[in-house]
């Protein structure tokens, strides 16, 4: 055992070290989250990998583009999710303030209740990329949707690799301790719902649309 084993992390430390293994896989992080819970954390590479799947499914549905372009410099879709990738890679969150639910149905014991975390994500702004969805989606005819889907993958890429960062804040409700393996991944892998809105923000843009 290591020197932090058996002294639990709190809500914050936990939440900082979770936030590395999603999006890093750091096995630091990983170690020292595992030898503190009492249970071996995954390194959810498997998770990662599920994004990269979904993000690929979800992008290609929305532009007219088979492969990469030599004409856009080899950027299709792919390329496109692997660049979301290599960003999420590059993210960091890092939790604010943890504050203990007031409610005493909320607690299994004084160790392990609900509680509400706040959380700082560093995170490009989408906003540029909006026109360039706009137009593709007002595309009137195959050849205008090709030329504006490769145009928006373009754009996109070129987002990802060299936006700047800016705080994101975010806030969700977390047990103060997970109760096995499985609940840990699940509860840790909640920070998505605040980074992939910025760094794959087509679907919020649809539903502002319909």
């Amino acid at each position: 055992m290591t020197a932090h084993a058996h002294v639990l992390p709190s809500p914050i430390e936990r939440f900082d070290l979770q936030s590395q293994i999603v999006l890093q896989g750091d096995p630091a992080a990983r170690a020292t989250l595992s030898a503190r819970e009492g249970f071996e954390f995954p390194d959810l590479a498997g998770s990662r990998q599920s994004i990269a799947w979904l993000l690929q499914n979800e992008l290609s549905v929305r532009v007219a583009v088979e492969g990469a372009d030599p004409g856009t410099g080899g950027v299709g879709v792919e390329q496109a999710v692997a660049a979301v990738m290599a960003r999420l890679g590059r993210t960091r969150c890092v939790a604010d303030h943890y504050q203990p639910s007031e409610d005493p149905d909320d607690y299994r014991n004084a160790d392990d209740q609900v509680g509400a975390l706040d959380f700082t994500c560093h995170l490009p702004d989408p906003a540029p990329l909006r026109q360039h969805y706009a137009e593709l989606r007002e595309a009137a005819t195959p050849l205008e949707r090709q030329q504006r889907s490769h145009r928006l993958l373009l754009a996109y890429v070129e987002h990802l690799r060299s936006a700047p960062d800016r705080p994101v804040r975010g806030h969700h409700a977390t047990w103060s301790r997970p109760w096995t393996a499985d609940h840990a991944v699940m509860q840790s892998m909640a920070v998505m719902d605040t980074i992939l809105p910025e760094l794959f923000p087509f679907d919020g843009w649809d539903q502002d649309e319909d």
